[in-house]
């Protein structure tokens, strides 16, 4: 990523963990619905994101790496718009087997 003005965090709801990262962490609670800032375009959340949840950076295609603190978390199961919510529905874990994703909010996968 350049470090350019778009590039910069002005919502003090959202954090960038590192540079590399494709994804902006949120920092307190956004409602759906509600518009933010991300890469100098105003975009809306379809869904609402609590403290902890990942907000795509850039867009993301099915195949690419998610990335959080530099390092890769996981892979994008479908196309991820900037500023979607990411998590268990639209990508897989590289730390949970995907049988035990059940339980936490996401889908079982075969």
């Amino acid at each position: 990523m350049s470090d350019t003005n778009a590039d910069k965090i002005t919502d003090n709801r959202l954090i960038l963990l590192d540079e590399q990262d494709n994804i902006l962490g949120v920092a307190r609670p956004i409602r759906a619905g509600e518009a933010i800032p991300v890469n100098g375009e105003y975009v809306r959340l379809d869904r609402n994101a609590g403290i902890g949840f990942k907000v795509a950076r850039q867009e993301i295609k099915k195949g690419d790496s998610i990335v959080k603190y530099g390092a890769v978390i996981g892979t994008a199961s479908v196309d991820i718009a900037v500023g979607q919510l990411v998590h268990v529905h639209n990508m897989n874990s590289n730390y949970l087997a995907n049988t035990e994703l059940a339980g936490l909010g996401g889908e079982k996968k075969a």
